[in-house]
């Protein structure tokens, strides 16, 4: 009979402990786990949410009178670098917990001129996209009325544009003599416009996409190494891909792309820079007319416009055997029926008007809107502001000539290429202020361009829109998800609305924290580029 083995018992106990240990260590894991993929989800919805709030708040201040934010969009890090969230449900008030968002846009000719803004050496700054300062596709149709060839010139100026992939978008959106028309998508329906020319219409399509973004496919603003090895511009070797993953570089300029010069959603309130709507100048009802009139401008200005209006307008000097008669003296007589209509409110600037009397005598009335009876600036904004001969609530598609690039400007109709040096040259020089400058009365006032060529082209131009582009990207620190979108803001309406929202975050952060904040450009931190990948 053999002796019972000593300590097997206490083996046994070991054993079970020891199990149990690993058990509740392995839902102590489990549990830790399950934490930090909660607290994840916690932060990727927080960094959303403040995304939201960010577009909100631009919401805000786009709902404010044209006059008030004409130059919003061009603060800079004042109002959009690093903006605190302070308060988040659930947050303490730790520095470290502070959210915050950063708008930031492609760089233009207007971006960065002080030699301390930390974002000038890059190619993007703090702010938003100016909509009317791109081509709008949608009123290509009114410059080829305009002008036979116009849309085709206005394709033609877009970087890397040739004329079958113009024409192309011309059969898109139906310009004149265009016979082709398609469905939803612009990459569809230039698929399906390619098929009457050689070549394959997804090759096509991917060229459009290539054109459209300029190769920036992670929508940051830059070509990085990856990019332009896509473009073709450099191989992609092993040694390379190495390189990007482990000592990556300063980035490329950034790239040309037709995202910063076309838009489908430019467009603004018809309304004066104060917010009030704008009389309709070649309405029927004159005396309703002349009544809306004499509430907002001095009775000579409405006789006369009602006197042009039943009579038409006459340049150069009176005819001879008529004698004068002034608008201030004058009685319009509401019986008599419209028989003109304005092209532009500038048709009344120096004009005469012949009033033939029930004698048939002829009178001259001369134009109140002229020099002699006063500074220019006064009338001027009167005509370009308060007035219109846009019936509807919204005019699309007007050019921006304070933010627009010369390839835009180039494409407007009656636009010449001097004329469009001269504007991109003096609209940064010092000789104007925002004041002088915030409607396009200055391109006659500082003899950018003569009378003539002012009304055929202010139905075409302004200063300003209610329609915004930007990217948004939410972050609180280096170990946080962050999140980016892009969104358009379109202030055209009573309530703004969001269109083309995008969210990129899935791409990467795309910028390092420390640029979002404004501490510092890439010649302080040459490693910048380490955040921008995935």
């Amino acid at each position: 009979m053999t002796k019972p083995k000593q300590g097997m018992a206490l083996l046994v106990v070991m054993v079970i402990v020891t199990l149990v240990a690993l058990a509740a260590y392995g839902f102590n894991q489990q549990m830790t786990d399950a934490y930090r993929v909660s607290q994840l989800q916690i932060e990727r919805a927080q960094a959303r949410l403040t995304a939201m709030s960010a577009i909100e708040a631009l919401k805000v201040t786009l709902m404010q009178p044209r006059g008030m934010r004409l130059n919003f969009h061009r603060d800079g890090l004042d109002s959009f670098a690093a903006v605190t969230i302070e308060s988040i449900e659930g947050l303490g008030e730790q520095e470290d917990s502070v959210w915050s968002f950063s708008v930031v846009t492609p760089k233009n000719e207007f971006a960065i001129e002080a030699s301390n803004r930390p974002e000038q050496n890059l190619p993007w700054r703090f702010g938003l996209s100016n909509e009317s300062a791109k081509l709008n596709l949608l009123v290509l149709n009114q410059w080829e009325n305009a002008e036979s060839g116009q849309a085709l010139k206005a394709l033609m100026n877009l970087p890397g544009m040739d004329s079958a992939m113009a024409k192309a978008i011309m059969r898109v959106y139906q310009i004149s003599g265009s016979s082709q028309t398609s469905t939803v998508t612009l990459t569809d329906r230039l698929g399906a416009a390619s098929s009457e020319d050689s070549g394959d219409p997804a090759q096509w399509t991917r060229q459009w996409a290539k054109l459209y973004c300029g190769g920036d496919w992670d929508h940051n603003y830059r070509l990085d190494s990856l990019e332009l090895a896509l473009m073709g511009e450099q191989e992609l070797g092993e040694a390379n891909f190495s390189s990007i993953q482990q000592e990556p570089t300063v980035s490329t300029p950034a790239p040309v792309a037709w995202r910063d010069y076309v838009t489908l959603d430019s467009g603004q309130k018809n309304e004066n820079l104060a917010g009030n709507r704008r009389v309709f100048l070649n309405g029927e009802d004159l005396q309703a007319l002349h009544q809306q009139l004499t509430a907002i401008w001095p009775p000579e200005w409405a006789n006369f416009v009602i006197a042009a209006r039943q009579f038409g307008v006459s340049r150069g000097a009176a005819s001879g055997g008529s004698s004068a008669i002034s608008a201030a003296e004058w009685t319009p007589d509401f019986s008599i029926p419209a028989a003109e209509r304005f092209s532009s409110p500038l048709e009344l600037v120096g004009a005469n008007v012949s009033i033939r009397q029930d004698n048939d005598k002829v009178k001259q009335m001369r134009s109140p809107f002229s020099d002699d009876f006063g500074d220019r600036t006064n009338y001027l904004r009167g005509l370009l502001e308060d007035v219109s001969v846009h019936p509807g609530p919204v005019i699309v598609g007007q050019v921006d000539v304070m933010d627009a690039p010369r390839e835009v400007l180039l494409g407007v109709p009656g636009m010449s290429a001097d004329v469009a040096d001269q504007i991109v040259e003096r609209r940064v020089s010092s000789a104007g202020t925002e004041a002088t400058r915030d409607t396009i009365a200055w391109l006659w006032t500082e003899n950018v361009i003569d009378l003539p060529t002012f009304i055929k082209l202010q139905p075409w131009l302004t200063v300003g829109g209610d329609c915004y582009h930007a990217q948004i990207v939410a972050f609180r620190d280096t170990l946080t998800p962050t999140f980016r979108c892009t969104v358009t803001l379109d202030g055209t309406t009573h309530e703004v609305i969001t269109r083309n929202f995008r969210s990129w975050d899935a791409w990467g952060q795309g910028f390092t924290i420390s640029d979002l904040r404004g501490e510092m450009s890439p010649e302080d931190n040459p490693n910048h580029a380490d955040s921008y990948l995935p």
